[in-house]
């Protein structure tokens, strides 16, 4: 009864992905980069991207290119993306757009020190030291 269980959720779980599109979006001084793929190695190629405004409004009407991709100007702060890669592939994402201006990169927290990157090893070091001194007295 286990077993059958097993088979029956494992290939129920391989179905509910089957129609997934996975959508990666950007922007640059204005532009919105789009890109969208079934896998990582299978991009949603000639896939229809529609882009809405915050009214619902129709911006544009795009098809991706054979990696996938596709990219439109706009002024509109936010967005509604939605691709349609057909026989039941569909993804709808609402974005905002941010590109970074120099203020906001000055804005960004520091990188990460080496003296940073030097105490969280150590931390680490001692955390396994201890955990050997402790299974070796078993």
């Amino acid at each position: 009864m286990f077993r059958k269980i097993s088979v029956l959720l494992i290939l129920t779980v391989g179905v509910l992905s089957a129609h997934k599109i996975s959508l990666f979006v950007y922007d640059d001084n204005g532009t919105l980069y789009i890109q969208s793929y079934f896998t990582k190695s299978s991009p949603c190629k000639n896939c229809e991207v529609t882009v809405k405004d915050e009214n619902d409004k129709n911006i544009a009407k795009l098809f991706t290119d054979d990696d996938g991709k596709a990219s439109l100007e706009t002024s509109n702060e936010v967005v509604t993306i939605s691709v349609d890669g057909s026989m039941g592939h569909f993804k709808e994402m609402k974005y905002t757009l941010k590109s970074f201006t120099k203020d906001d990169v000055q804005d960004l927290p520091p990188d990460i020190s080496l003296y940073n990157i030097f105490i969280a090893l150590a931390i680490i070091a001692v955390i396994f030291l201890m955990l050997w001194f402790v299974k070796r007295k078993k």
